[in-house]
């Protein structure tokens, strides 16, 4: 990620109640700038960020070389994991409407689209451009504050988007609200209760703020959604395809500034144009119906 005008965490201790149960977690560190709540267990960083700090983490850069080597070259692999999540979905929704919140380019909404009517929104305006360029119905903007255009919808998705939000259990709340009676919410994200996270501790590599900000187990996903009027009807730990080109990168640069990282990633890039599978199972698939 970039540094410049990029939004840090805090560093000074300050009070922070749990979203889930409101314990006071300010004083219970798991890993620097990491919080864990004494009380249920909740984990997440001690990030304070306004709603423009995080509207400029998810620009274009994001998407190509903060984040993401380069993510629309990425497009083919990142169909193919949501091929196999649809799969699943189409088990619990044989269609109706759908809505994915964090839609970035539209690569799920171009697939959904076949079953459902589809449309998203993403705090990326470029990325909501370029999916309306596709005729995807795509709008960038904030969930929460977005005029939707149906009172109803059968499906609201969340790939891997639960972890960026500041205040997860509100767009929890308001998809819940949104949801026929019998609807359901699907979302990936990791699990910080998972063999690898917890052997690999703080450098479990989907631990880093400012852009991941919550980290849920199955425990305390299941309580967000109880909370929010949904019971969890599917899960399971699920792998990624993605090109052996980006993991390297997210392995070797991403994060790291040190010219000999970048130098061995360079030489070896041109060699590593294809996709592989892998399954750490540390990430979560979670289906949960209305009530």
């Amino acid at each position: 990620m970039t540094q410049q005008n990029t939004p840090t965490v805090n560093a000074s201790p300050q009070t922070r109640n749990c979203i889930l149960c409101g314990t006071d977690a300010s004083h219970h560190e798991c890993y620097p700038g990491i919080l864990r709540c004494p009380s249920c267990t909740l984990v997440f960083a001690d990030a304070h960020l306004s709603a423009a700090e995080l509207e400029h983490l998810y620009q274009r850069g994001y998407f190509f070389g903060d984040e993401y080597l380069d993510y629309q070259e990425d497009k083919p692999y990142l169909q193919r994991n949501f091929s196999a999540r649809l799969k699943t979905l189409r088990r619990f929704s044989s269609g109706g409407n759908l809505f994915e919140i964090g839609c970035a380019y539209g690569y799920f909404l171009e697939l959904a689209a076949k079953t459902w009517q589809a449309e998203g929104c993403d705090i990326s305006a470029g990325a909501c451009r370029d999916a309306r360029s596709r005729g995807l119905n795509a709008t960038a903007g904030d969930f929460m504050s977005l005029p939707l255009s149906r009172a109803w919808y059968d499906v609201v998705a969340l790939w891997d988007t639960i972890e960026h939000l500041a205040r997860p259990d509100l767009y929890v709340e308001k998809a819940s609200q949104l949801l026929k009676p019998g609807g359901v919410l699907c979302a990936t994200t990791g699990d910080v209760d998972s063999l690898v996270a917890r052997s690999r501790g703080q450098r479990w590599r989907l631990i880093h703020p400012p852009t991941h900000l919550f980290y849920f187990s199955r425990k305390t996903i299941g309580k967000m959604f109880d909370q929010c009027g949904l019971e969890i009807v599917h899960f399971q730990h699920v792998g990624y395809s993605r090109s052996v080109q980006q993991m390297l990168y997210s392995l070797l640069v991403l994060n790291r500034e040190t010219k000999i990282r970048k130098a061995i990633y360079n030489t070896v890039k041109p060699l590593l144009s294809f996709p592989l599978y892998l399954n750490l199972y540390d990430i979560m698939f979670v289906i949960a119906r209305k009530k």
